[in-house]
């Protein structure tokens, strides 16, 4: 979807861009990202499915580049000249994370991301007491789920921390 928004705002500024984007899977899976899909293509982003296997300089000098690509949908392996190619790459996990806490283990789901306890309920939740996770920590999220999530940590902070009023620690 970040790809997506970064062709529609290219289109915005230069009309005449001519844009590819190459993709394994779309993943417009989020209230009106459907949507926002096909505006890209009704704008003139071209989509196709395949598999980048190289790009390498055009020999002529020109700067162009030439993609090597398979069209998964046809089975085929193409060559398409760019002037320009941008990768995009799919969000990780820090992998760092878990060595933060040294006296209790940080559960990660199975995509090695932090673990929501209990999602539905409370997704600030971690499995170390007083540890909460918003935004793509738990995973990939666009900029207002990551609002919500931030939102649902604070809420749970002030919470925790409301809890020990009056007690000295």
């Amino acid at each position: 979807m970040y790809s997506i928004k970064q062709a529609q705002l290219l289109m915005g500024a230069l009309p005449m861009a001519d844009i590819t984007i190459y993709y394994m899977d779309i993943r417009a899976f989020g209230k009106g990202y459907e949507e926002f899909f096909m505006q890209a293509k009704s704008m003139g982003v071209n989509f196709v499915k395949g598999k980048v296997a190289r790009i390498r300089e055009k020999d002529d000098k020109s700067g162009d580049l030439i993609i090597r690509y398979e069209d998964v949908t046809k089975g085929v392996v193409k060559e398409a000249k760019h002037d320009l190619v941008v990768l995009s790459v799919g969000v990780v996990p820090n992998k760092e994370v878990p060595s933060m806490f040294s006296n209790e283990k940080l559960e990660l789901d199975t995509f090695n991301f932090v673990k929501q306890v209990d999602e539905l309920v409370s997704p600030a939740l971690t499995s170390i007491k007083g540890v909460f996770v918003a935004g793509a920590a738990s995973g990939p999220k666009d900029i207002p789920d990551s609002i919500l999530s931030a939102g649902c940590a604070a809420t749970e902070v002030a919470g925790y921390i409301n809890r020990f009023k009056g007690i000295h620690l």
